[in-house]
């Protein structure tokens, strides 16, 4: 009997046996952010939908874990971030905001430093774009189509600029913008079905 397994087998057994978990960013380490509060509505959004997700902030990130050795040997806490949330992920959302006419640096070096073809390679992704301006940060998410495109990631043709972020939000700090939050819920739905 023959026991080797024909392509399509092995793609249907590695299909199976992939983790089906979406890993939401937020991709910036400033604390208190609007990207901080736009994630979370990512996050309210998830649940709503019964989405299985883990929730990263960079701001979280140990302040140690980038540093000139960082491709000399894996820190430890970063090989936890990888292991709990790159390594299982099917699909990412990152939610970047415009410094300086792109995304954060700390969001590349954050990437530049995880194993890229573990964590990135092969998975999808969705951006969605904060910036207190009008333009929602597209040059930004541009950018980071690009180096996820590289590190051949599949990235979703709807991306979401969120402009003059402030005013999405009420007093109390509840999103208000209800035409966005329809194209949140259609991107997700996107995103799964990619």
């Amino acid at each position: 009997m023959d026991n080797t397994l024909k392509r399509n087998d092995r793609s249907r057994i590695f299909a199976e046996d992939f983790f089906d978990m979406i890993t939401l960013i937020s991709g910036t380490n400033r604390p208190d952010s609007w990207t901080r509060k736009v994630a979370d509505v990512y996050k309210q959004r998830l649940q709503r939908k019964g989405v299985e997700f883990a929730f990263f902030d960079l701001v979280d990130m140990p302040q140690n874990m980038l540093n000139n050795t960082m491709y000399d040997s894996k820190h430890p806490d970063l090989k936890t971030v990888e292991e709990n949330y790159l390594n299982p992920a099917s699909a990412y959302i990152f939610v970047v905001p415009e410094y300086n006419g792109s995304y954060p640096g700390i969001l590349k070096a954050f990437i530049d430093a995880s194993d890229v073809r573990q964590g990135f390679h092969n998975k999808k992704a969705a951006i969605v774009g904060v910036a207190d301006g009008r333009a929602g940060n597209l040059r930004g998410m541009d950018d980071l189509t690009n180096v996820l495109n590289h590190m051949k990631i599949n990235v979703l043709h709807l991306k979401i600029p969120v402009s003059s972020v402030r005013r999405q939000f009420d007093d109390n700090g509840e999103f208000i913008a209800e035409e966005t939050l329809k194209l949140i819920d259609a991107q997700i739905d996107l995103l799964q079905a990619l």
